[in-house]
């Protein structure tokens, strides 16, 4: 196998009608958004204490990316080669209308598939908002 050296990989530079690249040439193909940084969990895998204390600020409601903003952030990738967006959080369940987002970005050209990426708790709440969606995949 070929290896790049980090100063050929850095000096790299994609024409615009490739698409993203990463460093090392190849397309960027997939998004992740987090929508929000709250979760009804404290696993210490995603929030240790030791960041996660009872200190910790998260953000507030206002500061969070409106959709929006994510639909044109995600329309921009698109139309330079993203196809799949993965939507996380925090718990993105715990998002108000969150399935009115995700229709949104499965109106968006180039878009392919739009997973979510949950603890599942609140699955049963929303799963048939999450289906008519339009939703490809939950992790």
């Amino acid at each position: 196998m070929h290896q790049l050296s980090f100063q050929t990989a850095i000096k790299y530079q994609p024409h615009r009608s490739e698409g993203l690249r990463d460093t090392l040439g190849r397309p960027l193909r997939d998004l992740r958004i987090s929508v929000i940084d709250r979760c009804n969990f404290r696993c210490p895998y995603c929030m240790p204490e030791k960041e996660y204390s009872k200190h910790y600020t998260f953000l507030k409601n206002e500061e969070w990316l409106s959709f929006e903003e994510i639909v044109r952030v995600t329309r921009l990738f698109a139309q330079n080669g993203v196809k799949k967006i993965r939507i996380t959080g925090g718990e993105p369940l715990l998002r108000p209308d969150l399935a009115e987002l995700i229709s949104s970005l499965k109106n968006i050209d180039g878009v392919e598939d739009v997973a979510l990426t949950t603890n599942g708790l609140l699955l049963a709440k929303f799963a048939a908002a999450l289906k008519k969606s339009g939703l490809n995949r939950l992790t």
